[in-house]
């Protein structure tokens, strides 16, 4: 009777040992990698191998260089916590969680990432439109300049005492349909045959009492002192200016017509395209 006793008791703490899982000890390193050799001998190739990934997710999940080199000891702590006493199934399990969680994270983000650009594009479409618009009109306007003539031009240096100040000589037409209150040019001083021009300089000139359709008026202007024109070399007689209307204002003060769509307007336009898809 004793004998069958002790076998029944011995039968029992076998199947006790038996049904317990085997777990991750992370009471040493020699511990960590005991326990996790152990659990890997009953799993399948395939289980082996999502085992051994999950562990590499688990031990590292959010860690970078950065954190590494800044707090190891917390790293590997945080690290043992995650896989103290797991299964090789609760360790898969886990990893497969927060798999799920970054796919998630980088679905929200893509969404994210998705809805700016389509704003984004938006924009760009919107912004091409109105830049498209200023080319237009200013390809209108700079055929109406057309009817604002330059009959004459002229630069020289205009020597009064003491003082030898640069002269901007032009004779002007109006053929608009409507009173002039300030006339914009853009005005190229060179000599024939140099590839590259003494001035380039933008100049406006505010016309007292205006000028009216059909009028004509000569205008002697003296640049600032502060002007590019006073850079222009004193000891050369074949200069010649050459000058274009940019824009006109109205009696009013309004601008009638712009004719300037700018390198910057067109660079920025060509950039926009390439980026609209």
């Amino acid at each position: 009777m004793k004998s069958i006793t002790i076998l029944i008791i011995g039968a029992l703490l076998f199947l006790s040992a038996c049904s317990k899982e085997k777990t991750i000890d992370v009471s040493s390193d020699e511990a960590i990698k005991s326990s996790i050799q152990k659990l890997k001998e009953d799993l399948t190739p395939e289980d082996k191998e999502k085992f051994e990934e999950s562990i590499k997710l688990l031990a590292f999940d959010g860690r970078n260089l950065f954190e590494l080199a800044a707090d190891p000891d917390g790293v590997i702590r945080k690290m043992k916590d995650r896989l103290d006493g797991k299964t090789a199934a609760e360790v898969i399990a886990e990893a497969e969680k927060l798999r799920l969680e970054a796919e998630k994270l980088r679905l929200e983000k893509e969404k994210v990432r998705v809805e700016f650009e389509i704003k984004e594009q938006k924009q760009i479409a919107a912004e091409i439109a109105e830049l498209e618009g200023e080319m237009k009109a200013a390809k209108v306007a700079k055929e109406k300049l057309k009817d604002f003539e330059v009959v004459r031009s002229r630069f020289y240096f205009n020597e009064e005492g003491y003082a030898i100040d640069p002269r901007i000589e032009l004779t002007v037409k109006n053929g608009q349909g409507e009173a002039v209150s300030r006339a914009y040019f853009y005005g190229v001083l060179a000599t024939p045959g140099r590839s590259v021009p003494w001035i380039s300089e933008d100049f406006n000139h505010s016309i007292s009492g205006g000028l009216e359709p059909n009028e004509e008026a000569t205008w002697k202007l003296t640049p600032s002192m502060f002007s590019a024109w006073r850079k222009a070399p004193k000891d050369r007689s074949d200069m010649v200016l050459t000058v274009t209307v940019t824009r006109l204002d109205g009696a009013d003060g309004e601008p009638l017509y712009d004719g300037e769509f700018s390198e910057y307007d067109q660079d920025r336009l060509e950039e926009l395209k390439a980026k609209l898809k």
